[in-house]
């Protein structure tokens, strides 16, 4: 098998992983009718999308559970800026209004940061939605981190969302359409440059869902740059689901956003998925010098490289939509973390790269430890098992042998 058929392999896998069409519209649909509701009962308020719904890179969740449900996040920002109601009044107001439909009030899960709405299985498989209630953050606010900010112009669209502390809830500034913007703005070569070759396929996958080519949202392409984000965070889930405290040291998604797009803006737009990986891994490794260099040192052997800092022995990612989120804070409560990180980064380099050149056994064993025996056999069957069929006994009949043979 040659390794551009192997990769090709990989990214099948990926896909079957990714929100489909028909899954993306139900959800669409469903947070639309959400918005209609509040609005129709006093909450002026716009749902959006906020995370990997919005970024493009949703993977099924739990890496324990193939047959886990998609965890769709949403904004629900009121029309009216912070300063008219506490952290908490905003919550209730939400709350008491979802609480109240015949239709949300008995799938709604109270959590302390949003509310979540379950929905049944679609083609076997279901989804749920989280509601994060928001304001306009407070023009004081935004002053303070525009003049902190590298990218100003996208502190425009700051929120105030509650965050519950101890028994109250407080504010904090968070700023997800202004991610998306400069997420998308670096995205935006690398989907041009597949654009039509990716919409032609998924529509020839999809035609009793889209009529043309036209009618396919643009929010369902996927770049290389998307493509290499998926295949982290869903490795990351299998990886950490294997270790005893996984989830508490496993990276965040906004980190392996943040750092994948950082590094993809100085690769080329046509670069392919797996050229892109295996880049992103290389400067995965430099940064993992870090654990040994001292500020000074890096910064004289790495002239440049500053997208994950170390700034007085402390661990930094800014998150660009706002200077003042530290997305490494964990990192620094725990030196664990950043060691998992880069050493979860290592095996990601055997699995998805040095593997591509192991035999057919070695590089479905390792596919199998990076996305599960269950999500490889759905994509591949026996493909690179190599296990020659048990020989049929002749006393045993043909016909019935075949009928248990296919059975589905």
């Amino acid at each position: 098998m040659s390794t551009y058929e192997r990769q090709g392999d990989i990214l099948k896998i990926i896909s079957q992983l990714d929100i489909t069409p028909t899954m993306y519209k139900n959800a669409v649909t469903k947070y639309t009718s959400i918005a209609e509701y509040l609005e129709n009962n006093g909450i002026e308020a716009d749902m959006y999308p906020q995370g990997s719904f919005a970024l493009g890179t949703v993977v099924r969740p739990n890496a324990k559970d193939p047959n886990a449900a998609y965890d769709l996040d949403f904004i629900c920002q009121l029309r009216i800026i912070r300063t008219y109601l506490t952290a908490a009044e905003l919550r209730k107001n939400v709350e008491d209004i979802l609480m109240s439909s015949d239709l949300y009030g008995g799938k709604l899960t109270i959590n302390d940061n949003c509310f979540t709405i379950k929905y049944a299985d679609v083609g076997g498989l279901g989804f749920s939605i989280d509601i994060v209630p928001a304001v306009d953050e407070n023009e004081e606010n935004k002053v303070r981190l525009r003049s902190k900010s590298k990218n100003p112009t996208l502190i425009d669209s700051a929120i105030a969302i509650p965050k519950k502390c101890e028994k109250n809830y407080n504010w904090i500034t968070n700023n997800p359409k202004g991610y998306r913007r400069w997420f998308e703005n670096i995205n935006a070569p690398f989907q041009d440059s597949s654009r039509m070759q990716y919409r032609q396929v998924l529509f020839e996958e999809n035609k009793p869902i889209y009529a043309s080519v036209e009618e396919i949202p643009v929010e369902l392409e996927r770049s290389a740059m998307q493509r290499v984000i998926q295949i982290l965070k869903y490795h990351r889930d299998m990886y950490y689901s294997k270790l005893e405290n996984g989830d508490d040291v496993k990276p965040i998604s906004a980190i392996i956003n943040t750092i994948v797009a950082h590094i993809s803006a100085s690769a080329p737009a046509n670069i392919s998925v797996f050229d892109l990986l295996n880049y992103v891994l290389g400067e995965f490794a430099t940064y993992a010098e870090y654990q040994t260099l001292t500020e000074e040192r890096f910064a004289e052997l790495y002239q440049g490289k500053n997208v994950i800092g170390r700034k007085s022995g402390k661990w930094f990612i800014e998150n660009p939509a706002n200077p003042e989120d530290n997305l490494a804070d964990q990192w620094n409560q725990d030196g664990s973390i950043p060691a998992h990180f880069f050493a979860w980064a290592k095996v990601v380099r055997e699995d998805l790269i040095d593997s591509l050149q192991m035999s057919n056994e070695d590089f479905r064993a390792r596919a199998e430890t990076a996305f599960g025996q269950k999500a490889v056999a759905s994509a591949w069957g026996n493909k690179y098992n190599n296990v020659a069929p048990k020989p049929v006994s002749p006393v045993t009949p043909a016909k019935p042998w075949r009928e248990k043979w296919f059975l589905p």
